[in-house]
């Protein structure tokens, strides 16, 4: 009988790591918004540092106080126009350095035709 407990406490288990797993689609948004809050947080820090608004910032791009709210809040995707644009009016540079993920071969090339979790059906992904 224990080994049926035993059984049912590891198929609860792996039901419950279920719950939080992220389909490929959603990981790809997942990542996409955590590459969007880094840009958006490196901006903060060099508009506080001129003392800027993001009315301020968004009167310098070209759009409006609103949109750049929607962008900080989450709401919306950053995009790699209006990162050039906040680059330009805050007189900063990004820099995107490619790292493996994979422990300690950094300096490595990335073989991306092997990498697993960067494997999914397109058709999951929902393009704008």
């Amino acid at each position: 009988m224990s080994t049926k407990k035993s059984n049912s406490a590891e198929q609860i288990r792996s039901e419950f790591q279920k719950l939080f797993e992220k389909s490929p689609a959603e990981q790809v948004e997942h990542r996409a918004q955590i590459l969007s809050y880094i840009f958006l947080s490196e901006a903060q820090k060099a508009m506080d540092r001129m003392g800027w608004t993001r009315k301020q910032l968004a009167e310098e791009i070209g759009t409006s106080a609103s949109y750049l709210t929607q962008l900080f809040r989450g709401d919306r995707m950053l995009n790699l126009k209006t990162i050039a644009k906040i680059e330009a009016a805050l007189a900063i540079q990004f820099k995107v350095t490619v790292t493996s993920g994979m422990g300690d071969d950094s300096d490595k090339p990335i073989d991306y035709r092997n990498r697993k979790e960067l494997e999914f059906d397109r058709s999951q992904v929902n393009e704008p």
